[in-house]
């Protein structure tokens, strides 16, 4: 007989409840979407868990206990400060979770949870969901939909300041001419002609709000996702779920991905104003043969990279029984973004010359020939 899959989880500290559970809960259900078993302590209210939190109530086995399973050697012990009497029985895999991304860590290797696809739209069926809708018939060139109010700066200094959210999207109103619409409606996506197949779409949320059923479809019909950062961080939900359905990013943000995108590759990386208007341009008139193959290679990283079976499948074939797990988050952003170095765990390997290269990767020259 097979045995079960088990993961015990019991927490202690508050940082693992913040986002209104959303980080619980894409942990957990990472799990419990490969196979596992969870069993989470009781010790924590199901009202303390907040809204998305409470959602791991509804993942596939997941049971409630004030004490870990009886056969801990099969089983991995899931916690953020160890219970020592718990963490004393023989497990098949301790599993610390940490939030530190900014240290360097020069005598271990955590693993770096990828970012999640947002929990209202982690459904049961999600992987068959996102296989049928990378075949979407493309209606839109460059799709963007999402909040810009309070978006004027961006905490991150390193390797370089990001362009705000506010920024990006009103400088591509104002440079973008006649290739871009700023939509008040979602009729664009339903729209049997191509006409806007070589457009830019800004979706003005204070008009419009995408449901969140329909989220995942309207992203799978553009070629392209513009995926500005985030008020606290750079890192958002909205870049993954565009990679999950093959939408190509164009992002700001590459070095935050672990491996870092790769630009004309898996996204198309811009910098300040100017290069940010001349790559959607150029992003908007490039061939279809061009996009098919950026597209494959944007769902191949997040089927390799992002995926949540790929994150537990590491640290079922880590060599080590204790491993560290770090989650990237707002509030560690928020304390400790002046932290963000060469040196830091998120973003080493990307410095120096292979920095450099980066950097070089999007100068015109290297755009334009690659798009040739």
């Amino acid at each position: 007989m097979e045995k079960k899959l088990l993961v015990f989880a019991r927490f202690k500290e508050q940082e693992i409840l913040l986002e209104m559970g959303r980080i619980l809960f894409s942990l957990l259900n990472a799990f419990s979407s490969s196979g596992y078993h969870i069993t989470f302590s009781d010790n924590i209210s199901r009202e303390s868990l907040g809204k998305y939190g409470q959602l791991v109530y509804s993942l596939e086995n997941f049971s409630l206990s004030s004490a870990p399973p009886n056969d801990t050697a099969d089983s991995i012990y899931l916690f953020d400060k160890e219970d020592k009497a718990i963490g004393k029985l023989p497990w098949r895999k301790k599993v610390q979770i940490g939030f530190d991304i900014f240290s360097p860590y020069w005598f271990r290797t955590p693993i770096i949870m990828p970012y999640p696809i947002h929990p209202s739209h982690a459904r049961s069926d999600l992987k068959d969901q996102l296989k049928s809708l990378r075949s979407s018939e493309k209606k839109v060139g460059i799709f963007f939909s999402g909040d810009t109010k309070g978006y004027i700066r961006n905490r991150v200094r390193y390797p370089k300041a990001k362009l705000p959210r506010l920024k990006i999207v009103n400088h591509i109103l104002d440079g973008m001419g006649k290739d871009v619409l700023h939509a008040g409606t979602l009729s664009i996506f339903q729209n049997l002609k191509d006409s806007y197949i070589r457009k830019c779409i800004i979706v003005d949320t204070n008009k419009i709000w995408v449901d969140d059923k329909y989220w995942l479809e309207n992203l799978a019909r553009a070629n392209f996702f513009l995926s500005p950062p985030g008020i606290v961080m750079p890192m958002c939900h909205n870049i993954v779920e565009a990679m999950a359905v093959g939408a190509i990013p164009i992002t700001n943000y590459p070095e935050w991905f672990d491996p870092p995108l790769t630009h004309m590759k898996d996204c198309i990386v811009f910098d300040e104003k100017d290069d940010l208007i001349e790559k959607l341009k150029a992003a908007l008139r490039m061939d279809q043969s061009k996009i098919e193959k950026m597209r494959n290679n944007t769902i191949a990283y997040y089927k390799n990279h992002l995926d949540p079976y790929t994150f537990v499948n590491r640290i079922e074939s880590c060599n080590h029984n204790r491993i560290t797990v770090l989650l990237i988050t707002e509030n560690n952003m928020a304390k400790k973004f002046s932290r963000l170095n060469k040196n830091s765990i998120l973003v080493r390997g990307t410095t120096s010359t292979s920095n450099k290269a980066w950097l070089e990767k999007l100068s015109d020259r290297i755009f334009h020939s690659s798009n040739d």
